[in-house]
């Protein structure tokens, strides 16, 4: 591919990843909305429930690393998640001294009302691309959040 092409590809990728990523802001918008939840509380709830999909529990500690957020301010965010049912704490077995953050199971049936149509729709869109693409989209997928996060750790960014 002549560069003049791979240029308009990378440049339509770059266009395609941005409508991707505003669309998704607003369908989180939309569900924080109906939940009542600060944008800071659902990406807070995610963090939780992305590290338990992962087979981890993340502590308070963890949490306000993951948003950059301080102490103070992560116990306020863990506070709502609890009191509106989303997030549980729980003692960590292994060392009770620990808090470990859990995503509720009432808060579990909420998300699959809303998301799972969205879901549907994301297997569909997948069902029309063979493993190999798949597995080049998730390469480039998770390279990118990969990039991301390091971009945003970096002073000045």
């Amino acid at each position: 591919m002549d560069e003049a092409r791979s240029g308009d590809q990378r440049a339509a990728i770059v266009r395609a990843l941005q409508r991707l990523t505003q669309s998704s802001r607003h369908l989180a918008d939309a569900f924080a909305a109906r939940q009542g939840l600060h944008p800071t509380d659902l990406e807070a709830l995610l963090h939780v429930m992305q590290a338990e999909s992962e087979g981890e529990f993340l502590t308070a500690g963890a949490l306000g690393e993951a948003l950059s957020l301080t102490s103070g301010s992560v116990t306020g965010v863990v506070d709502r998640l609890v009191a509106a049912g989303h997030v549980e704490r729980r003692r960590d077995p292994a060392d009770r001294r620990r808090v470990l953050l859990q995503y509720a199971p009432g808060a579990r049936a909420v998300a699959a009302e809303f998301f799972g149509p969205i879901g549907r729709l994301s297997d569909a869109v997948m069902d029309g691309f063979d493993d190999a693409e798949l597995a080049a989209v998730r390469r480039y997928l998770e390279a990118m959040t990969d990039a991301m996060t390091a971009a945003r750790r970096t002073p000045g960014v």
